[in-house]
């Protein structure tokens, strides 16, 4: 039985990074001389950033990433990806978890629906800039349509960054025929999910990625 192919967005690599090796400071009191200072020493050690998440049911979605990904490792689900989500995960801050990336999961890279080449980073514009223009540049019919779904075009002349990418990453799973698109942000899975016409892939959480494809938690 060939095992569902599902997109992995931005929001889930962010979200595994969950062991990021940091020294932290605590404040101690020594002797010095017979006299009593408090010093600020640092100790190292791993912190998990999802903790200080406020959202319970975020948390919740967040904490079933580790069972989808040994789902991964065991083939019954086969992850894919295409460059501009590593891109913009090159801009995030605290992705350095020693969990690597989606807790060592196999993801394949695919290809975009159209052919392409563009500047990555340059003194023209930083990575972020560039990613933004060369989307917004992009006229196929397909992917204007996506942008009015995602929320991404706000009238003319007006688009939103992340909302315009996560149009693209959706483009990129409907044209690699993936059966499901696996995001943690949780405002896009419900803002789609009553929209008319739906994108060709079904944007899910985690949550409901498991209950779908029958995964043992």
């Amino acid at each position: 039985m060939t095992p569902p192919k599902v997109y992995i967005d931005t929001t889930v690599f962010k979200s595994s990074a969950t062991q990021l090796p940091r020294l932290l400071p605590r404040e101690k009191t020594i002797n010095w001389g017979g006299k009593y200072q408090k010093i600020i020493v640092y100790t190292f050690s791993y912190i998990n950033p999802n903790d200080a998440i406020a959202n319970n049911n975020l948390k919740n979605e967040i904490s079933l990433l580790t069972t989808l990904a040994e789902a991964g490792k065991h083939g019954e689900v086969k992850y894919v990806v295409q460059d501009e989500t590593i891109f913009e995960c090159w801009g995030l801050p605290k992705m350095d978890s020693r969990t690597g990336i989606f807790y060592g999961t196999p993801i394949e890279h695919v290809e975009a629906p159209i052919e392409y080449s563009r500047v990555l980073n340059g003194p023209i514009g930083d990575a972020k800039c560039l990613q933004f223009s060369f989307l917004s540049s992009i006229k196929n019919s397909r992917f204007l349509k996506l942008q009015k779904m995602t929320g991404a075009y706000q009238g003319p002349g007006k688009l939103n960054r992340n909302q315009l990418l996560d149009a693209f990453h959706i483009w990129c799973a409907e044209h690699n025929k993936c059966d499901f698109f696996l995001t943690l942000d949780l405002k896009l899975v419900n803002m789609l999910r009553g929209k008319k016409p739906y994108p060709l892939v079904e944007v899910v959480k985690p949550s409901e990625l498991i209950n779908k494809i029958g995964i043992s938690t």
